[in-house]
């Protein structure tokens, strides 16, 4: 208790020796340790970030993955000296481990059916003169990106879909993000996998394509007009005079032959086919607009028919991502 000049007597606050922070430096110290935390989430940091890109063809699919050094030291050891530092040599050396363990924790399905990544892998670093990199120190591992390449090709079927599963994300941590662009007919189409999705299921479209069908038809040696239409026949005077066994049938089913067309000398196992007439007669001004007429209306189908289906692609890009079916 004390007295002031007043002579009155004042008492000590226990208030007056508190130190408090203002209000809003009060709120800001509480809610940095927050703000962080959801600005990591929402952007991650640059080294849990990897990049993918896909390329699906009819009869090939091709992956490229890129992890920085610092996520692959987390699929497998690469530093096997224990100095802190990776050298190429020691990067090279972990590569067949690296592809195993990829081919190991991301699930592939290929038309329905379980299949990998692939047994041939491609790596690639990123940055200039890598064959000459002094061994690298801890703070470069996020700063040095590799390509890893995986390609498959498909003999005998048509890549219709795929789907892709990650389980990497328990050794990568929960902040782990892959980008992924899926290119195709000139399209790219942007997807994100994560631990919360880890998977997506894509149509090709490849199986509907008339273009692609069209193609398979030339591979496998089949016409390349449609099945109900009649192939035009061959006259039968040039089949005559391109077997010698054909014009005595000829001239017995009452058809006229050809005349003056003797066998050629030398190898008798050749048979060279020979015209009837130098100076053929055309066909039939009316046949011929007729099968015109046809392909050109089968080429008007199919170009409308391409164009119907990239429209419907183009707008049920966004229902692609769909559940598993299990």
């Amino acid at each position: 208790m004390q007295n002031d000049e007043c002579g009155n007597m004042s008492y000590p606050s226990h208030v007056s020796h508190r130190s408090y922070l203002r209000p809003s430096t009060r709120w800001l110290k509480r809610a940095l340790p927050f703000a962080f935390v959801i600005a990591h989430s929402a952007l991650g940091h640059p080294a849990d970030q990897s990049e993918m890109r896909v390329r699906p063809k009819p009869h090939q699919l091709e992956i490229r993955l890129t992890f920085n050094i610092l996520t692959l030291t987390r699929f497998t050891g690469i530093d096997t000296d224990g100095d802190a530092k990776i050298s190429m040599a020691e990067l090279t050396a972990a590569q067949p481990r690296i592809g195993t363990y990829l081919n190991q924790h991301i699930q592939v399905e290929i038309n329905r059916q379980k299949a990998m990544l692939g047994s041939g892998v491609h790596f690639e670093p990123l940055w200039p003169d890598a064959a000459q990199t002094p061994p690298m120190t801890e703070p470069e591992y996020a700063a040095r990106n590799v390509d890893v390449t995986f390609v498959q090709t498909f003999e005998g079927k048509v890549l219709e879909d795929f789907w892709l599963g990650f389980e990497i994300f328990e050794q990568t941590g929960p902040m782990q993000t892959i980008h992924a662009i899926f290119e195709q007919d000139g399209r790219n189409e942007d997807v994100s996998f994560s631990v919360q999705e880890p998977e997506y299921l894509y149509d090709t479209g490849f199986a509907a394509d008339p273009f692609v069908q069209e193609s398979e038809k030339k591979q496998k040696g089949g016409p390349s007009f449609p099945p109900d239409e009649d192939m035009p026949t061959r006259p039968v005077a040039t089949l005559a005079a391109a077997s010698p066994h054909a014009a005595p049938a000829a001239t017995a089913a009452g058809m006229p032959t050809a005349t003056g067309a003797s066998a050629p000398s030398g190898n008798p196992a050749v048979t060279l086919a020979s015209p009837i007439d130098p100076t053929p007669a055309p066909p039939a001004p009316s046949t011929e607009r007729w099968w015109m007429i046809r392909a050109v209306v089968v080429m008007i189908m199919l170009v409308v028919g391409r164009k119907l289906q990239l429209s419907a692609r183009a707008r049920l890009v966004s229902s692609r991502r769909r559940p598993r079916p299990r």
